[in-house]
């Protein structure tokens, strides 16, 4: 398909405007889908403020955007699986697939790695996007585009269960009740786990916690988190922490809260430099593990919605029509409605 689409593009912090560029071109395993739905994360409304996430620079136009779901328009000549007409979802990652990560499964460590809406490569707020046949997944007939756009954020939620080795014999603290937490929260959920504890200064958060889930919640604004979290578990600490808030202070809260022997799971990037009490670590055989995205668990977070197993769509609180999304992106930053998670209607 050739001519001309419509796209959200950042110039500059504050400064993302719709405009008209080419629709992009797909090569023969390529699908080219049309944008039905598009979530904004986090990341994206970092890079709208400031610019820059570490050493990621916006240093020329951008089309930010990741969390997709849409409708199959155009496929390559060599593409067997996906037909015109199928409603998807795509894992934005685009890998090798030769190098050594890859071939061991550890796809989301690939140094070559091109992720939708990072420098330089363009994202999904756009009418048309293009993306290998292997990335992209047919959604079940229930599926609605929301869930499909929500698939993204509950993979993060499904490698932290899967990287935290959760089993239905833990109990699970998840510190950090906003989309990403939240998302953890129904992953581990999926593992059978019976007693799930969340953490967060936001109170409306935490009601959504309640609400599909967690067994309590802690307001860490109010109350003291380790000394909370030793009550509802007799003294005796959760099995796991997963931290999805990137506060230094929830950080070295998971290490008072785990059990002796216990597993960290790092999900949330800190804003600076923490310090860890490594004496913690050592003497309790803590085992701490970072996460970067997902790898392979993308068709098992369609399955678990699909079945009922994990609950995502209730968390899409905001729809906004594409020519609004600037009015999206403040929602998200202001936190004007108690947003969870804001999506874009392209």
């Amino acid at each position: 398909m050739k001519g001309k689409m419509k796209a959200a593009v950042l110039h500059k912090p504050l400064d993302m405007r719709i405009e008209d560029v080419n629709i992009p071109q797909i090569g023969p395993r390529d699908v080219l889908v049309r944008m039905k739905r598009v979530g904004i994360c986090g990341s994206d409304v970092h890079y709208y403020l400031k610019g820059r996430i570490a050493s990621f620079i916006i240093e020329k136009p951008l089309i930010l955007g990741h969390e997709c779901s849409g409708e199959v328009v155009e496929v390559g000549s060599k593409v067997t699986k996906i037909k015109v007409g199928q409603r998807v979802v795509i894992e934005p990652g685009f890998v090798c697939g030769v190098c050594s990560y890859c071939r061991t499964g550890r796809y989301n460590l690939c140094k070559k790695v091109k992720f939708y809406g990072t420098p330089p490569v363009d994202g999904t707020f756009a009418e048309y996007v293009t993306a290998p046949e292997q990335n992209v997944y047919v959604m079940p007939e229930k599926m609605s585009y929301e869930e499909g756009a929500m698939i993204e954020p509950l993979a993060v939620g499904m490698m932290a269960a899967k990287m935290g080795k959760v089993t239905v014999h833990d109990t699970v603290a998840v510190l950090g009740a906003g989309p990403i937490g939240q998302m953890a929260l129904q992953a581990v959920k999926t593992h059978g786990i019976l007693e799930t504890y969340v953490t967060d200064i936001i109170g409306y958060r935490l009601e959504y916690a309640r609400k599909y889930g967690a067994n309590a919640v802690i307001n860490a604004a109010e109350e003291d988190v380790v000394q909370r979290i030793h009550e509802v578990t007799d003294g005796e600490g959760v099995d796991v922490v997963i931290e999805a808030s990137g506060a230094s202070s929830a950080v070295l809260q998971a290490l008072d809260i785990v059990k002796a022997g216990g597993r960290i799971v790092l999900v949330g990037y800190p804003q600076r430099e923490v310090e860890l009490p490594l004496d913690k670590v050592i003497s309790r055989e803590l085992e701490i593990q970072g996460i970067h995205r997902y790898a392979n668990v993308f068709s098992t977070a369609i399955k678990a919605v699909a079945h009922g197993e994990a609950t995502v769509e209730p968390y899409v609180t905001h729809l906004f029509p594409f020519e609004k999304i600037k009015e999206g992106f403040e929602a998200h930053i202001k936190k004007i409605g108690n947003p969870m998670k804001i999506q874009i209607m392209m």
